[in-house]
């Protein structure tokens, strides 16, 4: 029942996690606000993220996924839990939350391994561009440090990595996108929270934050064309 409550979780046959962090609308009087970090929910990516699991089972693909339903107010998961502004300390039930998410993840990521032997783990998140110039999809994975599947080692860019490569083929044909391997003003603030950060460095494992712009996330045909562009990139992944 805990899990229900709080999250959205479902089991995969193919090596890809996607994770929604920020997405959550729920706001339990049982859990007190935390005091101090962002409060402000990433709009419609608990929904964007619903429409492309619900895309890809169309195409007989079950993915991995874990989708927060908690607001950010609450709960912070892309955040360590002894941070303030991950969790209100003194609440128990906030501490289990965060704990859950992650284990799930950690979970996942080990089913995919042991069966596949290769993961690839999509960490959805949003963003307001405050500015024209600025990309309207940003990839975050530490420069690359949460990038270890090859998939090309002739290449030195996006086009080297599993995962990364068709997620860039894709979302390029519609969106600006920085594929965060270079440091740049636009990327610095988007180079992978804590989620993809506890996948640094590890053997077989692709993790990216995807930051998506709220203009995109806010407009019908936008969000369609985003989520064809996510669930192209995750089928031409798995081809």
């Amino acid at each position: 029942m805990f899990v229900k409550k709080y999250f959205e979780i479902g089991n995969g046959h193919v090596p890809v996690i996607l994770s929604c962090a920020h997405g959550g609308y729920k706001k339990s009087k049982k859990i007190p606000d935390k005091l101090k970090g962002p409060t402000i929910a990433d709009q419609n990516t608990y929904f964007l993220s619903k429409m492309i699991i619900n895309g890809l089972i169309s195409e007989d693909v079950q993915i991995y996924y874990v989708l927060n339903k908690i607001h950010r107010s609450k709960v912070d998961l892309n955040r360590p839990v002894l941070s303030i502004s991950a969790i209100n300390q003194d609440c128990t039930e906030a501490l289990n939350i965060h704990n859950l998410f992650h284990d799930y993840l950690d979970r996942f990521t080990q089913n995919c391994l042991s069966e596949y032997n290769r993961c690839l783990l999509i960490d959805l998140h949003g963003f307001t561009k405050p500015s024209q110039d600025y990309p309207d999809v940003i990839f975050g994975h530490v420069f690359g440090k949460t990038l270890s599947e090859i998939q090309d080692s002739a290449h030195e860019d996006c086009n080297r990595f599993w995962g990364c490569a068709q997620l860039q083929d894709e979302i390029c044909k519609s969106f600006t996108l920085d594929d965060g391997l270079g440091i740049n003003n636009f990327n610095l603030s988007y180079s992978g929270g804590y989620i993809t950060q506890r996948f640094y460095n590890q053997p077989k494992i692709n993790a990216i934050q995807i930051e998506i712009a709220k203009y995109i996330r806010t407009d019908k045909n936008l969000t369609y064309k985003i989520v064809d562009a996510l669930i192209s990139a995750i089928l031409n992944s798995l081809k």
